[in-house]
């Protein structure tokens, strides 16, 4: 009975995170939440005023084109679903809405259903002391950017700066720049325990760096 209730789900999903999002960014086409109460307007001004609007909206229509033609749905369910709790919360405890809180309760149950039901996709993930993409049991994430006791040499180091310096691009081009510059700010610390383990690598095998 479940199982053919997903397809349905999906494909309902899908059609809201991308409606939303075309109503946002081509023009709207459907009521859109502004609020009513103080709290409910602060937020969505601030949220405007900051711009994370547009990064919220832009995830929800580049999740939804992901779940409706069922692509990295595992993937899009998880990045979605914050933003949909965050929705939720702004419309049931914010804006106390009847009409926007049933909404966005369909939107996170939508979510929850079809994430419980790629359960056996995030296995990986909760298992205890799961490898992250790139990890080896030699080499986790943790001890790059976490632990500055060790050496991270040569090739290594130059595949870690990799990331860092795509996430320093993308807070510094994309992310709104208040929020971007600590968003930069917070990056320096895996900065930093990078380049100690570097000049470790360094100092104890100087001939090998080279």
């Amino acid at each position: 009975m479940i199982a053919r209730l997903l397809t349905p789900a999906r494909l309902l999903l899908g059609a809201m995170l991308l409606a939303g999002g075309l109503n946002h960014f081509a023009g709207r086409f459907m009521p859109a939440p502004e609020g009513s109460t103080p709290l409910a307007i602060q937020l969505m001004e601030a949220l405007h005023f900051s711009a994370l609007i547009d990064v919220a909206m832009g995830m929800q229509m580049a999740t939804g084109v992901a779940i409706l033609v069922n692509r990295f749905a595992p993937l899009a369910l998880a990045a979605v679903m914050p933003v949909n709790i965050c929705g939720l919360y702004w419309a049931l405890v914010l804006e106390r809405s009847p009409v926007w809180s049933l909404f966005a309760g369909l939107a996170v149950a939508l979510t929850a259903l079809l994430m419980f039901a790629l359960l056996h996709r995030y296995a990986a993930m909760l298992a205890p002391r799961a490898l992250a993409f790139g990890e080896s049991e030699g080499q986790r994430f943790e001890t790059l950017y976490a632990r500055p006791c060790g050496q991270t040499g040569g090739r290594d180091f130059a595949l870690a700066l990799l990331p860092l310096a795509g996430a320093a691009a993308f807070y510094h081009f994309i992310v709104p720049s208040v929020l971007g510059f600590w968003c930069l700010m917070v990056l320096l610390v895996p900065l930093a325990v990078l380049v100690l383990r570097g000049l470790q690598a360094m100092l104890v095998n100087p001939e090998r760096e080279r």
